[in-house]
């Protein structure tokens, strides 16, 4: 498992795929992430302990929105959606799984499922 220190408190890899990635992120209280949105990956927030305040706006002239989430709750944030996490005056464990679209036409069959015949 890789780990990695921000600004805001401890990052470790727990998995990654080349379509996905899941961290734990422990973060410290009155802290933030950058201001930033994603081109195609989806943002996930689990939050294990504490409150987690998540900044969206999805473009220019459009309203700032703000969602908190405690323990047991989770968000997500679409690709495109500028977004920041944030923390508030105690310490926060989440779980962030930032990940692409699944595809339901990336599948190529071979051959359709159904009865088998007996002599196969």
């Amino acid at each position: 498992m890789l780990t990695t220190h921000g600004t805001w408190g401890i990052r470790t890899v727990t998995r990654q795929t080349p379509y996905s990635i899941t961290t734990i992120l422990q973060l410290n209280p009155h802290k933030r992430c950058s201001w930033h949105y994603h081109n195609h990956a989806y943002n996930q927030f689990y939050v294990i302990s504490g409150i987690l305040e998540i900044k969206t706006d999805i473009g220019p002239g459009t309203q700032t929105n703000y969602t908190t989430i405690t323990a047991g709750q989770s968000f997500t944030v679409g690709p495109k959606v500028t977004h920041e996490f944030r923390t508030k005056g105690v310490p926060a464990v989440v779980e962030e799984i930032a990940y692409v679209e699944y595809d339901k036409t990336d599948i190529h069959r071979e051959l359709i499922g159904g009865d088998m015949v007996k002599d196969e």
